[in-house]
């Protein structure tokens, strides 16, 4: 079994319905493509590192799978990509599978200190890609 953490960043001038409707949506593509949905919830709205098409602040969501295929892994990320209403979002491999928790499993120190380790791994991941170009 392979374990995937994704972070993908929600237009944060959504209300809470849009929102609940975009993650509704990331859920049943999971579904789609089988895969199990292990966690999935909202960190909450952030600022960002820098301006992505002209917003300073985003709605994070954390989405945590496993699956026994990686056959429709480039799906889901095309899938994702093409989303209007996320501005980004990154999947990485996990070592070992992630326990399941609520929102309110998790304090705020966590909550920020997992965010600043994904923001930079983001950020480093389009430093590269804007290097690369």
């Amino acid at each position: 079994m392979r374990y995937y953490e994704s972070l993908y960043i929600v237009n944060p001038n959504f209300e809470q319905s849009r929102l609940d409707k975009a993650m509704k949506t990331v859920s049943e593509k999971i579904s789609e493509y089988g895969f199990k949905v292990i966690n999935h919830f909202e960190w909450g709205k952030k600022r960002l590192a820098y301006n992505i098409n002209e917003h300073k602040y985003g709605s994070y969501v954390l989405l945590h799978f496993e699956t026994e295929s990686i056959e429709n892994l480039e799906r889901f990320e095309r899938f994702m990509v093409l989303q209007k209403s996320i501005l980004r979002n990154q999947t990485v491999l996990l070592d070992k599978k992630p326990e399941a928790q609520s929102e309110k499993d998790l304090t705020n120190e966590e909550i920020s200190e997992n965010l600043k380790n994904i923001v930079l791994s983001i950020t480093l991941v389009l430093l590269i890609k804007i290097f690369d170009d």
